[in-house]
C-alpha cells in the first residue's frame, strides 16, 4: 500500500463519521475548545482509578485473569510466528508492520493534520470530535503505559533484540517478569501498546459515531495490528488481549464524556438529536413556539 492509498483510506474513514457544523464559532475559539475537552478527557482517564468501585476493580482483575488464560499459549504461539512471520500469506499487513508506511507517526501525523484542517476550514463539528477523541484516546493509553505501566512492571519481549533475532520461545520464556519495570525496550512486553493505541481510537469512534457500512473498519484494523505485532514477535499473544481490553477502557471513557458533552451542547438550544433527525422546539418570528422535525439528506 503506497502513502497515497493510506492517505486516501483514512480520509474515507474521516468521510464516514456524520458531519455536524458549527457556523457561529470562529476556527481559534473552536480549537481552543477541542483542547480543553481533549485535556479534561485525558486527565479523566489518569485519574479514573482514584474513582474506581468494586465493580470496576473486580473488572480490571477479570481482565487481567483472561491475559493470564491466554500465557500458556504464547510459546507455541511465538513459534507459530516464527514460522509464518515471512510468510507472502500476510504480505496485506505489510503497511502496519514494522517499516511499514502506516507503522509510524511519519505518514499518520500529516494526513491527521490535513483532516484538521478541513476540520476546522469548514467548521464540521463531528470531524474535529473524531480527530482530537482519537488522538486523545490514543495519547491517554500511550501516557499510562509508558509511565506507569512500565516502571512497574518489565516483561520480556519475545524477540528482545532490534537487530539479532532471538531464537523461537520456550515453555516458560514468557514467565520473565520483573519488578519493578524497566527503561530497556526489550522489556516493554506488557501489554502490547501498539494494540492498545488503535483499540482506543477504535473504540472511541466505533462507540461515539454511527459510522455505518464502515463501523467494523476500525476493530479490523486493531486485528491487523496485533497480528502484526505478533508475527513481529514483538508482544506476546497475552499482552495482546490485555493491551485490546485497556485500549478499549480508555476509548470507552473519552466517548462517553465526548457524547455527554454533544448531549449538553444540544440541549442548550432546546434541541434533541439523533442519527435520524432533528426534533427542534424554537420561537418563530411572530414568538410563538414551533416543534418540528428535519432531516439533512
Amino acid at each position: 500500500m503506497t502513502t497515497r492509498r493510506f492517505a486516501l483510506a483514512v480520509i474515507a474513514l474521516a468521510i464516514a463519521i456524520p458531519a455536524r457544523h458549527a457556523h457561529a464559532q470562529t476556527v481559534v475559539s473552536m480549537l481552543g475548545t477541542d483542547i480543553k475537552n481533549s485535556v479534561g478527557d485525558a486527565w479523566d482517564v489518569w485519574t479514573s482509578p482514584l474513582r474506581g468501585h468494586a465493580s470496576d476493580w473486580l473488572l480490571a482483575g477479570g481482565s487481567l485473569a483472561v491475559s493470564a488464560a491466554v500465557s500458556p499459549a504464547d510459546p507455541a504461539v511465538d513459534r507459530w510466528a516464527v514460522r509464518n512471520q515471512n510468510s507472502s500469506a500476510f504480505d496485506f499487513l505489510e503497511p502496519i508492520r514494522e517499516g511499514g508506511v502506516a507503522f509510524s507517526g511519519k505518514t499518520i501525523t500529516p494526513v491527521a493534520l490535513g483532516a484538521l484542517a478541513i476540520g476546522l476550514a469548514t467548521k464540521n463539528e463531528r470531524l474535529q470530535d473524531g480527530l482530537f477523541g482519537c488522538l486523545t484516546a490514543y495519547a491517554a493509553s500511550s501516557v499510562v503505559r509508558n509511565y506507569v505501566m512500565y516502571p512497574l512492571v518489565a516483561r520480556t519481549r519475545p524477540d528482545s533484540g532490534r537487530s539479532t533475532e532471538s531464537p523461537p520461545a520456550k515453555n516458560g520464556d514468557q514467565y520473565k517478569f520483573d519488578f519493578p519495570g524497566s527503561s530497556n525496550w526489550g522489556e516493554h512486553s506488557f501489554p502490547g501498546g501498539h494494540v492498545a493505541n488503535v483499540a482506543a481510537c477504535a473504540e472511541f469512534l466505533t462507540r461515539r459515531f454511527s459510522m455505518g457500512i464502515a463501523e467494523p473498519l476500525p476493530w479490523i484494523v486493531v486485528g491487523g495490528v496485533a497480528l502484526s505485532r505478533t508475527l513481529d514477535r514483538r508482544h506476546w499473544a497475552s499482552d495482546q488481549v490485555i493491551g485490546t481490553i485497556f485500549g478499549y477502557a480508555v476509548g470507552k471513557e473519552v466517548a462517553l464524556r465526548s457524547s455527554r458533552r454533544a448531549a449538553k451542547a444540544k440541549a442548550r438550544v432546546g434541541e434533541t438529536v439523533d442519527d435520524r433527525g432533528t426534533l427542534f422546539l424554537s420561537p418563530d418570528p411572530t414568538g410563538a413556539l414551533r416543534l418540528g422535525w428535519r432531516k439533512a439528506f
